[in-house]
């Protein structure tokens, strides 16, 4: 049996990948590397993560502290439309 936590963070990883993957840029707005880095470094990690927890299952070492950060960071992209740039303030 799966820990709640764990259940929570598979469900955080992925919303934030999801999201992340399924932006799409506006016609006029500008390309920024550093946004772009961040977005490719951001799917990668809670790909990644989602993908260990799925793996290792029960195994899988998850904290509160984790979900905890992993659920601020989906509420923050949700909120920024799935936007880095918006989401790190970049200008």
């Amino acid at each position: 049996m799966h820990s709640l936590v764990t259940i929570l963070t598979l469900v955080a990883c992925v919303a934030i990948c999801v999201r992340l993957l399924t932006y799409h840029r506006p016609a006029d707005a500008r390309h920024r590397h550093g946004a772009s880095w961040c977005a490719w470094l951001l799917i990668a990690s809670t790909g990644g993560q989602a993908l260990h927890i799925l793996l290792a299952g029960a195994a899988a070492q998850v904290t509160a502290w984790n979900l905890g950060v992993l659920i601020v960071l989906a509420v923050l992209t949700y909120r920024a439309r799935g936007n880095v740039a918006r989401l790190m303030r970049f200008n």
